[in-house]
């Protein structure tokens, strides 16, 4: 019996190591097999390490990689260790200011100065522009004269680029890709767009016949919005065009009504909101329309759209002290609809928070439960700039002030 129960213990651990082995010799096959696929991912990566750097060696400098590290300890710097509660720049008789990267743009007649979110100046530039306008979003800082032919782009370090256009400009957009659009009109177009990559090469000229009032560039930089305006019948009717960058054809054209159009900007969830003289519509990126509020009769006195997407008071008389105010998320969806005692002079947004400017204080409304809150400031504002939620800066002639509620 003894011998029995031997032999079959044996046999049983003979199956065992059997099995064993058929284990270990398949997981070392599907091992061999990744090895062979990662030393293939290797090849792949330096083939297109290469072959970038053969295709840019222009840009592949020392000055480029200096400004390039430069620029990214600049753009690293948080918001939530300001250095101080001011920054202070030249005064100017015409001037712009911008949030760019979490910090402060102050573009005059003569100057451009920039600050890290740290208040740390990391551009001092001369420039001589009789209209200064600036948009700062992503990649770049983009300068430019209105009405001129001039125009720069900055980074946060130094100035990058710097050209002349050929017909005075009228418009500008910027792309968080580096993409841009100048917005111009010509003696044998009533409008031009020129649209440019990243690297400020020219790809795509659009003539127009028709008014483009207003130019937006998506996120990524792959779908252009055109805002127009052709009058027909005695009155204007809105459009929107859509265009794909390389291409010269339109994607798709949208009639929007008779109306004035306004402005247009592409929100952080890929939708066009649209500003119009008797409405606001949200379009999606096929062109199809989410959502439109009519103004019944009231007229669009303030009005900010970005990636939050956009607040607007309403007022039905410019001598109106009272203000509608509306507020839709980036989706098209109404998240404020009230008629406020607060007569407001600017507005900022960030978040669930949009900040108004009045005589005297600011008011700050929240959008969670609709409450506002105030701080009263003793300064002469020119701008003022949503931070976050929490923070507004104050623009006044000579410096900039941190409000924190």
């Amino acid at each position: 019996m003894k011998n029995i129960g031997l032999t079959k213990y044996l046999k049983k651990e003979k199956k065992q190591k059997t099995e064993n082995i058929m284990q270990n010799n398949y997981y070392e096959n599907i091992s061999a097999h990744l090895g062979i696929f990662q030393v293939v991912l290797y090849f792949t990566l330096l083939s297109f390490v290469i072959l970038s750097f053969v295709s840019n060696s222009s840009l592949i400098t020392y000055r480029n990689f200096y400004y390039f590290f430069k620029d990214l300890d600049a753009s690293a710097e948080s918001i939530d260790v300001l250095k101080s509660d001011s920054v202070t720049y030249p005064t100017s008789d015409s001037q712009v200011f911008t949030l760019y990267r979490g910090g402060l743009a102050v573009i005059g007649n003569h100057s451009v100065t920039a600050f890290t979110p740290t208040g740390r100046q990391t551009v001092s530039q001369s420039i001589q522009y009789r209209n200064p306008m600036a948009e700062g979003k992503g990649r770049y800082l983009m300068v430019y004269e209105m009405g001129g032919t001039q125009y720069s782009l900055y980074n946060s370090y130094t100035r990058l680029y710097s050209d002349i256009t050929e017909y005075p400009i009228n418009g500008v957009a910027v792309s968080d890709s580096g993409v841009y659009a100048i917005l111009s009109s010509s003696g044998e177009f009533t409008s031009v767009v020129s649209l440019y990559n990243d690297n400020f090469a020219l790809i795509n000229r659009y003539n127009k016949n028709s008014f483009v009032t207003d130019v937006a560039i998506s996120e990524k930089g792959d779908l252009v919005a055109m805002l127009t305006a052709d009058p027909v019948g005695g009155v204007f009717e809105a459009g929107l065009e859509l265009y794909v960058p390389g291409s010269g054809e339109v994607e798709k054209k949208i009639v929007l009504g008779e109306e004035m159009a306004l402005s247009c900007q592409f929100t952080s969830s890929g939708n066009v909101a649209v500003i119009l003289t008797d409405s606001i519509m949200f379009l999606s990126r096929d062109g199809e329309v989410i959502s439109t509020y009519h103004f019944q009769g009231e007229k669009p006195a303030i009005a900010e759209i970005g990636a939050d997407g956009a607040a607007l008071i309403l007022r039905s008389s410019a001598i109106s002290s009272k203000n509608h105010i509306i507020v839709f998320d980036k989706s098209g969806k109404m998240v404020y609809n009230e008629v406020v005692d607060i007569e407001a002079v600017a507005l900022s947004r960030s978040g669930d928070s949009v900040f108004l400017m009045t005589s005297a204080e600011i008011q700050r409304l929240s959008l969670r439960d609709g409450r506002f809150s105030s701080l009263d400031y003793h300064t002469d504002i020119h701008s003022i700039l949503a931070v976050s939620e929490n923070e507004l800066l104050i623009c006044s002639p000579q410096k900039a002030e941190y409000l924190r509620f």
